[in-house]
């Protein structure tokens, strides 16, 4: 009877394991990035490692491309992700069953392939003696590979930025689509008596119910981007780096003295991500109450 009444009882042990590691790792950090280190003897509280951050054109620097490369990914993966939750939406819409699971299986195929691969692909496709600057040769578009333009390992993060656009859309495509299953066919036949095309009930009716789930989606992808490790690692360049590679090169190449400032770098990344979250609520909390959702 108490497992009836109080399941979330049957939870503790997986709730209790996942808040002492993530949140005792966080603590740790955290103090260890105050320069308190007992096995070393360091048990003063000091903000050295922050004030040296705070003062180092490398760490602002690599500030700036991290926030470029996730604030870019995040758009481009927002933009082709609602294109593809729409054109799925209308598609099974006006075509056959069979049709438009084709489409939804392919659209999903993204999801399946994990990050580092993804990033592979990338190279293989766009680094300059890749399959798409042969191509270009051979048509006879560029006289040599080394024309074509370097998307991989480039300051500016292209290659970065494109395998989080392509990877992501889908999810947040399958994080809107739930929503738009909700608009009835009626709502449509309505729209067309009233005169307005496909683009009109879009605009109208589909991008009002949508921008909830799809800010909240786009934040996750934003999120995601901006702390992650594998790609920015494997395609970017040595420096400037993203702020995960960075604290990454301070962790292991600098010496014991370097480790506070790595992981005041990691501290700083959950500070930025809880600060944009609490905007993210307040601007959705803002949107429901304007459309009068709440």
């Amino acid at each position: 009877m108490w497992q009836k009444n109080k399941p979330y009882l049957l939870l503790l042990p997986a709730i209790g394991t996942i808040v002492l590691l993530f949140f005792g790792g966080l603590f740790d950090g955290f103090l260890k990035s105050l320069g308190y280190f007992p096995a070393l003897g360091e048990t003063t509280i000091k903000l050295t490692a922050y004030s040296n951050l705070l003062g180092s054109a490398e760490f602002w620097t690599s500030l700036s491309l991290t926030l470029r490369i996730a604030a870019l990914s995040s758009l481009f993966a927002a933009i082709l992700g609602a294109g593809i939750a729409i054109s799925l939406f209308m598609l099974n819409e006006t075509t056959k069953k069979e049709v438009s699971v084709f489409w939804n299986r392919l659209f999903q195929l993204p999801l399946t392939i994990p990050h580092l691969v993804g990033g592979y692909v990338i190279v293989l496709l766009f680094m300059q003696s890749g399959f798409v600057s042969r191509v270009f040769k051979n048509l006879g578009w560029i006289e040599t590979i080394a024309e074509f333009p370097v998307v991989v390992n480039d300051l500016f993060g292209w290659g970065i930025i494109f395998t989080y656009a392509w990877k992501e859309a889908p999810f947040i495509a399958l994080m809107i689509y739930p929503v738009l299953s909700r608009i009835h066919r009626s709502w449509r036949d309505v729209a067309r008596v009233y005169g307005a095309n496909n683009w009109n009930f879009v605009q109208e009716i589909v991008l009002p119910a949508i921008v909830p789930a799809w800010t909240i989606a786009t934040f996750i992808v934003f999120v995601f981007t901006f702390s992650a490790f594998e790609v920015p690692f494997l395609l970017g360049v040595t420096y400037p780096s993203t702020l995960p590679v960075y604290s990454y090169q301070l962790y292991t190449s600098g010496t014991v003295a370097d480790r506070p400032e790595a992981l005041a770098v990691n501290i700083i990344l959950a500070a930025l991500m809880v600060l944009l979250g609490l905007v993210v609520y307040a601007f959705s909390k803002r949107w429901n109450v304007l459309k009068g959702w709440n």
